[in-house]
């Protein structure tokens, strides 16, 4: 799995979520301090914790899952950054969106990835804790 601002709110959730499911953990984070952080607090290994602020992570993670990418990724990035993530996801992967800048802008993903059942779905907490708050307690 591949978390993006893994040492954000939303990313120690799935981090330890992860952890529960006992699933392969990849993080990025923006800052050096932060990954020390995750290393210490979360036992991520140094390896596995790549730059938020390039499209350099793609390439990492890439090497670090054999060529075979994540089976899921959390992205919370958006522009290039996002494209490199999609392209990060393995073949019947899913990659999770719960950023909004591009899909208010309409952004465009290359649809060859689906080809390979790939999965791209999006979650808008905002929206979700307006109209299902039950399920957002649960």
């Amino acid at each position: 799995m591949l978390i993006h601002s893994a040492a954000g709110g939303v990313g120690i959730a799935a981090i330890q979520v992860a952890k529960m499911l006992k699933a392969n953990i990849y993080v990025t984070v923006g800052s050096p301090e932060k990954k020390e952080y995750l290393i210490d607090t979360f036992g991520i290994p140094n390896e596995n914790i790549f730059d938020s602020r390039s499209t350099a992570f793609a390439a990492d993670v890439m090497r670090e899952t054999g060529g075979k990418g994540v089976d899921v990724a959390l992205n919370s990035l958006s522009g290039e950054l996002l494209h490199q993530t999609w392209s990060c996801i393995a073949k019947w992967g899913t990659m999770v969106e719960i950023g909004k800048r591009d899909l208010l802008g309409s952004a465009k993903l290359d649809m060859k990835l689906f080809a390979d059942n790939r999965n791209y779905c999006c979650i808008d907490m905002d929206q979700m804790a307006r109209e299902k708050p039950k399920v957002i307690d649960r």
